[in-house]
């Protein structure tokens, strides 16, 4: 039945409460219009009121009784009782239901719909991010760590280039969309009346593009905007007005071009790979196991540099499985919270743009074929020496882990106050996640390492016998490895194959923003191209003597990390970078070393950039998963960040002048 607001005072204090709604005429109107959408529910005692695994379409507020919120295997996880709720993380995330919750005694509850929940964050967006704090200091530490497992996944494929700006989040009015509208239609028109068309628009026309791209995205931070908006100037400044048609048939050719669709597909492939991999339960049990083996400081800290490095695949994956195992470890060892951020979450991009298995290395073969043709792999594979700012970023991971790196900053204070007894995380950090989980459910640590392992020796293998000579095709072992991973799964009674399919259905759509994201990036690479982007680029590097061309390593380093910097997106910077800095690169020497040389400088640039970003949404979920104020991660790292990418700058001035 429906809740009225004078029979039940309670329900409106449940809207105003979770909405952070007060006494305000818009506010009060809001809430009345919310609890009007309550209903009422009756449950008697044992009675399931949702199911773990079902698609959310409601959440629920205890007016009186108590609920028990049941796990993966119906083990009790929690239990909550009057004026609290539940249910409201899944409607918020699209995610399935992360908990069984059952009536516990007479049990009566008000449900809300999905439609009625959005339509309250809707109205105040602001305070989302305010909800689902709150969510986590609700729940327990149980329950929260399957939460931790699901958004961290959950984001770790739809991330990259995804980079969000609170300011975006509120609704803008008529004037003010017509005005930021008005500036971007201005330059269209511009670029439609002025250059002269044609295949020699001048230097500024073709230039325009790319500056606007990168200030569109400085200013706005919405990058699937950016780069259809930079798409479409520079087909305005080739086609004039036809300029819709024109990206129309720009973008079915890249999403035609046989090494995209590749790239495409094994990054969806990826994508399902990585979420049977967080659903499979070995995490929780090669969490006990190294909190029962690992007795020091240096060895908690080594294993989980070590575990980073083995779990190769994705940098989210690796970082959660490391977290998850080690910062507990960590914290029994009186290590802070900042060092363990140090060492596990500045590696994660190091390691995946050394592996070409990785999702990351994927990507880069992909764009560096694109640009070369046939073997992008083993020049990716040259270019991994080159990558100075990963291997540095490596080194001092591991000085850190076996205490031997000089503590300067935060990272030194977090250290001192932890060490004079003071407490392991930085202040604000209790919003974040704890890793106290000791009751998660048990899985076997083959689970996770037979897949890894499975991998790459399918890659080789497979690739190498349809070939015919040594080769590596990712494609080929990933499809060896989800069949040996339905069978490991499956015939455990891990999962049903249902239940199977319908992960590597999840991970699959998962990926989709980034795999739209890449299309989008290469085809702005593409039509910049056509523009005359690069031939622009090339004819200033040969406006220089030959004898400044050892100069191009150390510049595509420096430029590409700025506009990796600027752009907040290092994929898509790789995406546009990439061909350029090989176009320039062939135009200045034709030496395979000096080639790699300069893929392996715009490669560390993607690094450098992540490291030293003070804005990227990528630091608050990193802070969620070591359980530390992301403002703290990052002061801790950023001196170390300057260092090394000066240091890496230098030293790709030493390279140029040695390989040319």
């Amino acid at each position: 039945m429906k809740v009225s607001l004078v029979a039940q005072a309670s329900a409106y204090d449940f809207i105003r409460n979770f909405f952070k709604l007060d006494d305000s005429p818009e506010d009060v109107a809001m809430a009345k219009k919310l609890e009007a959408s309550l209903v009422q529910q009756d449950f008697a005692n044992g009675e399931i009121i949702c199911r773990i695994g079902e698609k959310a379409n409601s959440m629920y507020f205890i007016e009186s009784g108590r609920v028990e919120i049941l796990g993966q295997d119906n083990e009790p996880l929690n239990e909550i009782g009057e004026g609290q709720y539940f249910g409201e993380y899944a409607v918020l995330t699209g995610e399935k239901r992360l908990s069984t919750v059952r009536s516990k005694g007479g049990t009566v509850v008000y449900c809300m719909e999905s439609k009625a929940v959005l339509e309250g964050v809707r109205y105040h967006p602001f305070v989302y991010g305010d909800i689902i704090k709150w969510l986590y200091g609700q729940i327990s530490q149980k329950h929260t760590k399957l939460i931790r497992l699901s958004s961290l996944m959950r984001f770790s494929s739809n991330r990259r280039g995804l980079v969000r700006d609170s300011k975006n989040l509120r609704r803008k009015s008529a004037g003010e969309l017509l005005m930021h509208y008005g500036v971007v239609l201005l330059v269209f028109l511009m670029a439609a009346f002025f250059p002269a068309g044609g295949a020699n628009p001048g230097p500024v026309w073709i230039l325009l593009p790319a500056v606007f791209l990168i200030a569109y995205i400085t200013i706005t931070k919405r990058t699937l905007e950016s780069i259809v908006l930079a798409s479409l100037l520079a087909m305005v400044i080739m086609h004039r007005f036809d300029f819709l048609f024109s990206f129309y048939g720009e973008l079915l050719a890249t999403l035609t071009l046989g090494r995209a669709m590749e790239i495409a597909v094994i990054l969806i492939l990826l994508g399902s790979l990585i979420r049977l991999l967080s659903c499979s339960g070995g995490v929780n049990a090669l969490r006990r196991l190294t909190a029962e083996r690992i007795k020091t400081k240096r060895g908690s800290l080594a294993t989980s540099l070590l575990c980073v490095i083995v779990v190769f695949i994705d940098d989210y994956l690796s970082l959660f499985v490391a977290s998850t195992c080690w910062v507990p470890v960590n914290d029994k060892k009186r290590v802070s919270r900042e060092m363990s951020a140090f060492v596990m979450g500045m590696t994660p991009q190091a390691v995946n743009t050394l592996v070409p298995l990785s999702i990351w290395g994927v990507f880069l073969t992909g764009i560096i074929t694109l640009a070369v043709g046939e073997g992008g792999l083993g020049l990716f594979v040259r270019s991994i020496p080159f990558n100075f700012l990963s291997i540095l970023v490596l080194l001092l991971a591991f000085l850190a882990a076996m205490g031997k790196l000089p503590l300067v900053g935060a990272l030194k204070a977090a250290e001192e106050r932890v060490a004079q007894g003071g407490a392991l995380w930085p202040p604000a950090s209790e919003h974040f996640f704890s890793n106290d989980d000791d009751g998660a459910t048990r899985g076997k640590i083959i689970n996770m390492l037979l897949p890894l392992l499975i991998l790459p020796a399918a890659s080789i293998i497979s690739g190498t016998l349809r070939s015919g000579a040594f080769s590596i095709n990712v494609g080929y072992g990933l499809i060896i490895t989800l069949a040996l991973m339905f069978a490991l799964y499956c015939f455990q009674k891990l999962m049903t194959p249902e239940e199977f399919f319908d992960n590597v259905l999840t991970g699959a759509e998962q990926m989709f923003g980034s795999v739209m994201l890449m299309a989008l990036m290469i085809c702005f690479s593409q039509i910049t191209s056509q523009l005359g982007l690069v031939e622009l680029l090339s004819s200033t590097v040969f406006a220089f003597s030959a004898s400044h061309y050892w100069l191009l390593p150390a510049a595509l380093f420096v430029l590409f990390t700025a506009v990796s910097y600027l752009l907040g997106y290092s994929w898509g910077m790789y995406a546009f970078g990439l061909p350029i800095a090989i176009h320039l690169a062939q135009a200045a020497s034709a030496s395979d070393a000096f080639l790699a040389l300069c893929i392996g400088a715009v490669c560390a640039a993607g690094v450098a950039s992540d490291g030293l970003s003070h804005f990227q949404s990528d630091n608050d979920h990193f802070a969620n998963a070591i359980g530390c104020e992301p403002k703290a991660l990052v002061d801790a790292r950023f001196p170390y960040f300057v260092f090394m990418t000066i240091l890496a700058g230098a030293m790709y001035l030493v390279a140029g002048i040695v390989a040319f």
